[in-house]
């Protein structure tokens, strides 16, 4: 069996993220105060491109793509190299410590702020992949400018640099949130409260990315009878194999999982605990910790396959699980329980649910549906 303890990364890495006015640097020493109560050694990565633009290279004073290509590039390499100096740094000076980097941006917003094929050259350029950039953080948990949903609260008089109107602060959060799109643990935190609410919904949801105990997002998940694919709206898919290993509790569960992108995979280790409120812990691991960890494939399971097909619908984070084997043909839909009846959905289900998928049935207190029973061998209905 494998208590996991020789894998547990020890430095988590949180993004902050939004779209202009949206709360990120007033909600950092809230964050801070409140992860250090509850034991963590908490260390702030400042946004890169306000560090640049107030020590004099400003993107508003140029005037050709280039120079936009080659100040997009140096915020990617000064945002990398804060981020692997940092963990490094915390790791070795704080070893016994639990600690995690909050960071004012990742450099997945950088796509949002120039083409994507320039994008997509500049990571080719350097070697890089877009998985590994999105996915190697621990979570991402995005604030919705105050311009959606808040506006009269929109305002310039906390920072000289920003010029956006209301109407482009809308469609630039947007673009942020399409460029962490098919990131596993992605947190969207909408205006729907005052900012104190805001805030407060903040930290719980960065709680769960730690396994701190508090209140859980509620989801549910719905068996697809059919999807209109030509309406889906932006989205991303992702490629995920993973496999169900032996604990020595009946309270654990513990996965090893495969996710990848255009042929480029990252390797992870999660853990749900349910003793005393459920916990739910994921960590990166190797390519070989996982083709070993394999070795201990709970008996009687068989590899689970899926793509994971990632969008957003009015103002959540919604996936599709299609399967793939022997559940070929099974489509399944995660989303945020909101308590509006969704069309279509049958007995007045708790989500907002998209027109363009229609559901069968409400699965998310369907044991047959847990990936855990539907790993089991014996376990051939669909």
């Amino acid at each position: 069996m494998f208590n996991g303890s020789q894998l547990i990364e020890p430095v988590y890495m949180v993004i902050l993220t939004g779209g202009p006015c949206s709360g990120k640097s007033s909600s950092l020493a809230y964050l801070t105060e409140k992860l250090t109560d509850c034991g963590f050694m908490v260390f702030v990565i400042p946004e890169t491109a306000t560090l640049i633009t107030s020590n004099g290279i400003d993107r508003r004073k140029m005037d050709r793509p280039k120079q936009v290509l080659m100040y997009e590039e140096a915020i990617l390499d000064m945002q990398l190299s804060f981020e692997e100096t940092y963990r490094s740094a915390v790791k070795k000076i704080f070893p016994e410590k639990k600690k995690v980097l909050l960071l004012d941006r990742g450099v997945m917003d950088i796509k949002a702020f120039m083409p994507y094929k320039d994008f997509d050259t500049m990571l080719r350029r350097k070697g890089l992949k877009e998985a590994h950039l999105r996915d190697r953080y621990h979570g991402v948990v995005h604030l919705v400018t105050a311009a959606d949903g808040a506006r009269e609260h929109y305002t310039g008089e906390n920072n000289a640099a920003r010029i956006e109107t209301p109407e482009e602060a809308v469609l630039i959060d947007r673009r942020i949130r399409e460029s962490w799109l098919g990131h596993p643990r992605f947190k969207i935190i909408d205006n729907r409260t005052d900012f104190e609410g805001k805030m407060r919904r903040t930290f719980a949801a960065i709680s769960q990315l730690l396994g701190i105990p508090a209140s859980r997002e509620e989801r549910e998940r719905y068996v697809i009878r059919s999807v209109s694919w030509e309406h889906l709206p932006t989205h991303r898919a992702i490629d995920i194999e993973q496999v169900c290993l032996k604990s020595k509790s009946g309270d654990e569960e513990i996965w090893i999982k495969r996710r990848g992108q255009d042929g480029s995979y990252l390797y992870f280790l999660t853990r749900t605990r349910t003793a005393g409120g459920r916990v739910e812990e994921e960590e990166l691991i190797t390519e070989q910790q996982y083709s070993n960890l394999k070795r201990l494939r709970e008996p009687g399971t068989e590899t689970l396959s899926k793509d994971r097909i990632s969008f957003f619908w009015n103002g959540q984070y919604l996936a599709i699980d299609r399967y793939r084997g022997r559940h070929e043909g099974l489509c399944v839909l995660d989303a945020e329980a909101t308590g509006v009846s969704g069309a279509g959905a049958p007995g007045g289900a708790d989500a907002a649910l998209p027109p363009f998928i229609a559901v069968h049935k409400n699965v998310t207190n369907n044991p047959r549906y847990r990936e855990r029973n539907m790993a089991m061998k014996k376990n051939n209905k669909k």
